[in-house]
């Protein structure tokens, strides 16, 4: 198979040819664009909040929810072409949530919002 994309179309000898995918210049490439955005940065210091076990959260990825660090849906109506990061807590405790969006243990703080280059970003503007 050439792709998620890819159309079926009947070929002149009866079978079923595989077109590659076409160039989607519909309403539906405004929803959901083919190369997402950047993250932005949300806040600059990590959120601390209380986790209950077995509960499902939805951490902001793009950095544009308003309240954050959870996802208000705003990567959506935005057109961001992100998704949120789903993650169910193990145990009940409270933990740093990242807020910069430059992390490498998503959706835990690491330490990188003390970084040069996230101290001298904008809050809103990509890293």
């Amino acid at each position: 198979m050439r792709g998620v994309g890819a159309i079926l179309r009947p070929a002149a000898h009866g079978a079923w040819d595989l077109n590659p995918r076409r160039d989607i210049s519909s309403w539906l490439a405004r929803w959901f664009p083919r190369t997402p955005a950047r993250s932005v940065v949300a806040l600059k210091t990590p959120i601390k909040v209380e986790l209950v076990a077995g509960k499902t959260y939805r951490w902001c990825v793009c950095g544009r929810s308003k309240k954050q660090p959870f996802c208000d849906g705003s990567h959506f109506f935005q057109r961001t072409g992100l998704s949120p990061l789903k993650f169910k807590a193990q145990e009940t405790r409270t933990v740093a949530l990242c807020t910069c969006k430059a992390t490498q243990r998503p959706p835990y703080c690491d330490g990188t919002h003390r970084s040069e280059r996230v101290q001298k970003a904008e809050v809103g503007s990509p890293l």
